[in-house]
């Protein structure tokens, strides 16, 4: 879903940054969810191509920005490459402390996620459980939808913070 959330709101925004999903237990090949699709079709956002693979230390090293879900996954991408400890963040936390350093605006990427980063205090996460989003599989639609909520209103903030588009969250 989060991969689906970044990219659509990202073309919203004319933001060319794309996201690519991929699990540290994912089953290659398998497709979203039904309650995902279903939860994503009410938001127009189609998951029927959505086909899951296995995170990779070659996806790491090539990605900008590593997003993590969860403090377990965090763990399971710096075991893959230590280098990507100070892009790598918690969905919650790059929101928040993104929010505390402002916009990237005209400033290189990379140098915004160093700020970022050193704004841990040289922790790979000064993550809050909060920073963290479960994943919802094989629970309830509403717990999908509350995944959905959640995780859309962090991309939002994140994709603002990235693109011109400085709004508050509506």
């Amino acid at each position: 879903m989060a991969e689906s959330l970044f990219n659509h709101h990202a073309r919203q925004h004319g933001l060319e940054i794309k996201a690519h999903s991929s699990g540290t237990d994912a089953i290659f090949g398998n497709s979203a969810t039904d309650l995902a699709s279903e939860v994503l079709a009410d938001r127009g956002i189609d998951l029927k191509d959505h086909r899951a693979q296995q995170l990779t230390s070659d996806q790491i090293a090539g990605s900008q920005i590593v997003i993590a879900m969860t403090r377990q996954h965090e763990t399971a991408i710096a075991k893959e490459d230590q280098l990507a400890r100070s892009r790598t963040f918690l969905t919650g936390e790059i929101s928040r402390i993104g929010s505390q350093i402002g916009p990237l605006k005209s400033q290189n990427l990379e140098d915004w996620l160093q700020v970022l980063n050193e704004a841990r205090g040289g922790h790979m996460t000064t993550g809050r459980l909060r920073d963290e989003i479960a994943d919802p599989w094989g629970q309830p639609r509403d717990i999908y939808e509350q995944t959905a909520k959640r995780l859309e209103g962090h991309i939002i903030h994140l994709v603002r913070l990235l693109s011109d588009d400085q709004r508050s969250n509506a």
